[in-house]
């Protein structure tokens, strides 16, 4: 795209953190089954989906050549600005639960942390427009309108990573060995529902192409008595 950008790929860095489990061996009750024993002492799971405030930092050091090039184009279409953010997804899980002294078999209902966010956010600017007042405001308010399309898919994505987590965790129990219990629900945690958190994080390409429309690119030549486009090769300025 002429004119202003973004970058559509996001770097991805996930990370999962080991919990702590509460197992003490009890002795239950006679003529009480375990499971009936588990669903009535263990607590409900708990769940907790929480974001980090996306806090953009501001480069204004490279030239809109060089944001073409980090954008991935040829040069036939120029990229102005660039917002470039990192996803991370964060997980520590844990359970309560005992476990029954005859069998060795333990239950549990686990509770799940989840942080999202967008760190680090890097907003870029060519450096060619710092001297223009008009032509500098008009990219850099184009490029948070992209940062906005990740603060409200950060709300978004954590409401409803709440509601799954909850139906999935909250009345479960489950009954195995201790270490099987461990493995599965660390293997949940890391195949299953960050990779979910992740792809939804990530899914804005829609978002940002309703920002990033002809008629955007049409203002970028007109806007500040067409100074944007002098700044341009004649070349592309006249595409």
């Amino acid at each position: 795209m002429r004119g202003l950008r973004r970058s559509a790929a996001l770097a991805v860095a996930a990370v999962i953190l080991a919990g702590c489990a509460s197992a003490p061996s009890v002795q239950r009750a006679p003529k009480v089954s375990f499971e009936t024993e588990c669903a009535q002492r263990l607590p409900p799971g708990k769940v907790s989906v929480q974001t980090v405030p996306v806090r953009p930092t501001l480069d204004e050091s490279r030239s809109y050549q060089d944001l073409t090039r980090m954008a991935g184009e040829d040069g036939r279409r120029w990229v102005l600005g660039l917002t470039k953010p990192t996803l991370r997804v964060e997980a520590r899980w844990g359970f309560a639960g005992f476990t029954e002294h005859r069998t060795g078999r333990t239950c549990v209902r686990p509770s799940l942390q989840m942080t999202l966010r967008y760190e680090p956010v890097v907003v870029y600017v060519g450096r060619e427009f710092l001297d223009d007042a008009c032509a500098y405001e008009f990219i850099r308010a184009h490029e948070e309108r992209h940062v906005d399309v990740h603060v409200r898919k950060l709300d978004e994505v954590a409401k409803r990573l709440q509601q799954d987590l909850h139906a999935r965790l909250a009345g479960v129990t489950h009954v195995g060995t201790r270490d099987e219990l461990e493995r599965q629900l660390k293997a949940e945690v890391k195949n299953d529902w960050i990779p979910k958190a992740e792809a939804a994080l990530q899914d804005v390409k829609r978002e940002h192409a309703a920002i990033d429309t002809p008629e955007e690119y049409a203002r970028s030549r007109s806007v500040c008595d067409g100074r944007i486009s002098r700044y341009l090769p004649r070349r592309v300025a006249a595409d």
